[in-house]
């Protein structure tokens, strides 16, 4: 009963104040459960959204006051704010299904040496990763009780020169956050941050509107009138260990990045020196791996496991 007297009080009192009390009720409720601890191995708040929105959500949408979208020229408010963030974790939490499929369809063409089916599927897995790239990072930027609403707009813009740039834009205002406002912390961590995104963040959009639009061999210029040899050799040499690697830097940058904006004034001003190396040695080790290793090491687990024998006789019957 009280889950549907809500939103008829809501409509009682006009536009305005339900959202305003719909903000603030949402708000209390990340609060209570950043409090609580919730969600160690994900973000606190998206924790929060999965476990709370269902009952609340429902009933804000029967009443007409769940927003969905803005018109062009409005300003983000916290509501939209959060309801883009609740949209992009699903996103990337699907798009990482997804990448793990595909992996494993890369693995099974490495195994039997299937050059076409490695192409293809190694292609589609540099494809997925660049659409995750695009929802984690939005995600990350969304999180509530991270970036206010101009700072977003700050980030978004920087984005238009590459993703290195919003990256770059999002550790700068992250850190403005800090109480270290003296000293030499600040520059010392945004100069050690810059150079693990000029050095280890891969830029997806480098291949993303190559592959999306049919130059899946060989890369044409911008006028689609010559070829780029440059980054036709690129695709060529593209492979899976590769484009793991590159997931792998998101995946850490986006690490420091939550840390910066969830616990700036505590669990990053201790530990960001030590994040930072960890951070730097796990990429280059990413980075440092072949794919000779790659297929090797899929070799000795099946030998270790009799997974290809348990294969071959799947195959057989």
């Amino acid at each position: 009963m009280v889950a549907l007297a809500v939103p008829a009080c809501f409509r009682l009192l006009g536009s305005n104040a339900s959202r305003c009390i719909r903000t603030s009720v949402l708000d209390s409720q990340i609060s209570w459960a950043v409090s609580e601890g919730r969600g160690s191995s994900l973000n606190m708040a998206e924790a929060l959204i999965f476990d709370q929105k269902s009952r609340f959500d429902s009933g804000l949408s029967r009443a007409g006051l769940l927003p969905c979208s803005r018109q062009p020229g409005m300003t983000m408010d916290q509501a939209a704010k959060l309801a883009v963030f609740q949209a992009q974790v699903q996103n990337a939490r699907s798009l990482k299904t997804a990448l793990r499929q595909v992996h494993r369809c890369v693995n099974d063409a490495l195994r039997s040496n299937d050059q076409a089916r490695v192409s293809a599927f190694t292609k589609t897995y540099a494809l997925l990763f660049c659409s995750w790239a695009e929802a984690n990072f939005s995600k990350i930027i969304h999180t509530p009780y991270g970036f206010e609403i101009d700072e977003i707009e700050q980030i978004q813009r920087a984005k238009s020169d590459g993703i290195a740039a919003a990256w770059k834009k999002a550790v700068d205002l992250g850190l403005r956050h800090l109480d270290a406002k003296r000293g030499s912390f600040q520059p010392n961590t945004k100069r050690k941050l810059f150079e693990v995104i000029d050095l280890h963040v891969f830029d997806p959009s480098l291949f993303r509107n190559k592959l999306a639009h049919g130059q899946w061999t060989v890369a044409l210029n911008r006028q689609n009138d010559s070829v780029q040899a440059e980054r036709t050799a690129q695709i060529a040499a593209m492979d899976v260990v590769k484009v793991s690697s590159w997931i792998r830097g998101h995946e850490l940058m986006a690490e420091a990045v939550e840390a910066l904006i969830e616990s700036p004034r505590k669990a990053f001003m201790r530990d960001w020196y030590q994040y930072v190396v960890e951070l730097e040695a796990n990429i280059i080790g990413a980075e440092q791996r072949n794919l000779q290793q790659h297929i090797q090491n899929l070799i000795d687990k099946d030998a270790r496991t009799g997974a290809r024998a348990k294969r071959l006789r799947t195959d057989n019957s």
